[in-house]
């Protein structure tokens, strides 16, 4: 590429970072965007809050490039593009970081939403080590990417999907009406993906940032092998885009919320 193109394509990437602060009110990468949880609250956004630009991150560019095109045919208006990213990939997630980094220039709200909730054929140790790093690692590792860009944003919101399975106190509690229900793969991953989320709230509360971790009930998603006792998958991300669409300086922080209610850690 000659000197000249390059300083057209600079021009052209800062007028485009220019008209995304003045059209768009905030930029959001959503993993685990092609089903489920995640996919709805795409829709959510897309249909209600048209001057938010969405990535959709997708392991594979053309099945995100697909859903992407069908949400926009549905949603009038709304800006959505996907982004190829395997969060489980060091490498995947640094082109990525520079992907954003190059073409908008900050994040505003990362929203670690994609997860696994167990490997069959392989062993307890292969399971429990596959399903921790996917869940609590890879989301780790997705956020310290990311973090330099959203230092970048007005107001940097910061979500995880946890679930109330994670929570240590409602383990204990006989009470409670999946006392004693056994997987150890899954829920020790959303113990360690909130601790790993009050370590952000910590380190980053005190530069602006919103942190907060969520529940999104028990729903039925291809993550449970759609269970029939689950709840509507579309109900399950109200909380998430309560706290996406949140842009008070003084808003909700350091808290893992569903939509009913403030849960134990």
């Amino acid at each position: 590429m000659s000197n000249n193109n390059i300083i057209v394509a600079n021009i052209l990437l800062i007028k485009l970072r220019l008209l995304l602060s003045l059209v768009r009110t905030r930029t959001v990468l959503i993993t685990g965007a092609n089903q489920g949880l995640g996919l709805e609250c795409v829709k959510k956004l897309a249909t209600e809050q048209p001057k938010f630009h969405i990535i959709l991150r997708s392991r594979k560019l053309e099945r995100g490039k697909e859903t992407a095109s069908t949400i926009t045919n549905l949603a009038e208006g709304s800006s959505i593009e996907a982004l190829e990213l395997d969060i489980d990939n060091d490498d995947s997630i640094a082109q990525a970081a520079k992907y954003v980094e190059n073409k908008y220039g900050r994040l505003d709200v990362l929203f670690n939403n994609a997860g696994i909730m167990s490997v069959k054929g392989v062993s307890f140790r292969e399971n429990m080590r596959q399903v921790i790093e996917t869940n609590a690692i890879s989301a780790a590792c997705v956020t310290e990417a990311f973090i330099p860009l959203m230092k970048e944003a007005e107001i940097p919101r910061l979500l995880f999907m946890s679930s109330f399975f994670g929570s240590i106190t409602y383990a204990l509690d006989p009470t409670r009406p999946y006392y004693g229900y056994d997987m150890k793969p899954y829920f020790t991953s959303k113990t360690a993906l909130n601790m790993i989320g009050a370590q952000y709230a910590v380190q980053l509360g005190k530069e602006g940032f919103k942190v907060n971790m969520v529940d999104p009930g028990f729903r039925s998603t291809a993550l449970n092998g759609y269970n029939e006792r689950g709840g509507k998958a579309s109900e399950g991300v109200l909380e998430a885009y309560r706290l996406i669409i949140d842009m008070d300086k003084n808003g909700q922080h350091a808290t893992f919320t569903s939509t009913e209610m403030q849960h134990p850690w």
